[in-house]
C-alpha cells in the first residue's frame, strides 16, 4: 500500500495566481498525461477559497506525497519557488514524529496548522 499521509496547502491570492499561471504553462510545456494528472490531483483535493483575500486551500487526506509523482513533484517545486509568507505546507506522516511544516503564512484565512495534544478519559 505505502506510505500515507495527510498534506495542507495554504496559499495567499497572489500565490493562488501565480499557480494559476504555473498551471497555464505546464499545459504548454509538459505532455498532455502529465498536465492532466496534475489537473486531477488538484481536483481531488478539498477545497477552500477565502473571498475576501483570494487564499486558497488544499487538503488531500491519506495520500502518497512522493516527489516522484508528476504532480507532487510539480507542487513540491512550485511552492519552493514562493516567498515564505505567500504559503503554508503541512504534512503530517503515519509515524508520530514525522511532520512538515514549510512557509511562514500561519495567520491563514483558514486557520490551517498542526495541533498536538494529549488526551485521556
Amino acid at each position: 500500500m505505502g506510505y500515507v499521509s495527510d498534506v495542507a496547502l495554504c496559499l495567499s491570492g497572489a500565490a493562488a495566481t501565480r499557480l494559476n499561471e504555473a498551471l497555464v504553462a505546464a499545459r504548454q510545456t509538459m505532455p498532455t498525461t502529465s498536465y492532466e494528472d496534475i489537473e486531477r490531483f488538484l481536483k481531488s483535493a478539498l477545497q477552500g477559497t477565502d473571498t475576501d483575500s483570494g487564499g486558497v486551500l488544499y487538503f488531500w487526506e491519506t495520500i502518497k506525497w512522493y516527489d516522484e509523482f508528476t504532480e507532487v513533484g510539480f507542487l513540491n517545486r512550485f511552492v519552493t519557488s514562493l516567498d515564505g509568507e505567500e504559503y503554508l505546507f503541512l504534512r503530517i506522516g503515519e509515524d508520530h514524529d514525522d511532520n512538515v511544516s514549510t512557509g511562514w503564512m500561519y495567520d491563514n484565512p483558514f486557520d490551517v496548522r498542526i495541533v498536538r495534544e494529549i488526551q485521556f478519559a
